[in-house]
Parts: structure tokens; C-alpha cells; sequence
């Protein structure tokens, strides 16, 4: 099932040695130079940012790495 994803979900990253990290959202799936990405940051930078009014700091990630707690996102 494909699902789409907002600002702040909560989400697990596979990282290039394979090994999966949740992270949270900071857009949906968007287009990147070559490939749709997913903007991400810790949760650490996502409670900071709130607290701080401002936007979170992140990097972006290959949407076909990044999954919902729930499911694959596409």
C-alpha cells in the first residue's frame, strides 16, 4: 500500500551500510536533481526547531529508503 507522508511523520531511513533509522519528516515526497527525495532530520532538531519557531535543519534522502512506521511511502 502506498501512503503519503507530511510534515513531522515519523519515518525510518535505510542508510547505504543498510541499517534502518527513524528519523521525522520535514516535507513529502518531493523531486530531487535526479529522483524524488524526502527531506529528514533527528527528532532532536525537529523538537529544537519547533521550540525555536523556526524551520528544521535536514538533509534529503531517497524516497524509495525512506518508509511510514505504517508502510512504504512513494
Amino acid at each position: 500500500m502506498t501512503e503519503t507522508i507530511a510534515p513531522g511523520a515519523r519515518v525510518t531511513v535505510r542508510t547505504a551500510d543498510d541499517r534502518l533509522v527513524d528519523v521525522r519528516a520535514i516535507t513529502a515526497v518531493i523531486h530531487g536533481l535526479d529522483f524524488p527525495v524526502v527531506w529528514v532530520c533527528a527528532d532532536d532538531e525537529w523538537g529544537a526547531a519547533l521550540a525555536e519557531s523556526r524551520e528544521p535543519q535536514g538533509i534529503p534522502w531517497p524516497a524509495a529508503d525512506v518508509q511510514s512506521v505504517q508502510g512504504v511511502i512513494a
